[in-house]
């Protein structure tokens, strides 16, 4: 019986150890594409919806008084 040892072949525990780190790199920047992404909106969102529209005066019901003087 023969064996021969072929150098193109690579061990599964050590191909799956190459390519963790560029996945973890690819997944952690996805992330972080996602959290700004989320960040930009919920701003753009508050800044289209806050506040009062330009030439809005808000006007302040007269005071009604007092109980006892009615």
């Amino acid at each position: 019986m023969t064996v021969s040892a072929q150098s193109s072949v690579v061990p599964a525990s050590s191909a799956a150890s190459s390519q963790s780190p560029e996945f973890a790199r690819a997944a952690m920047a996805i992330l972080v594409a996602m959290v700004l992404l989320i960040v930009a909106l919920t701003g753009v969102l508050v800044e289209t919806t806050w506040g009062h529209a330009a030439g809005h005066v808000e006007v302040i019901p007269p005071d009604p008084g007092s109980v006892a003087r009615r």
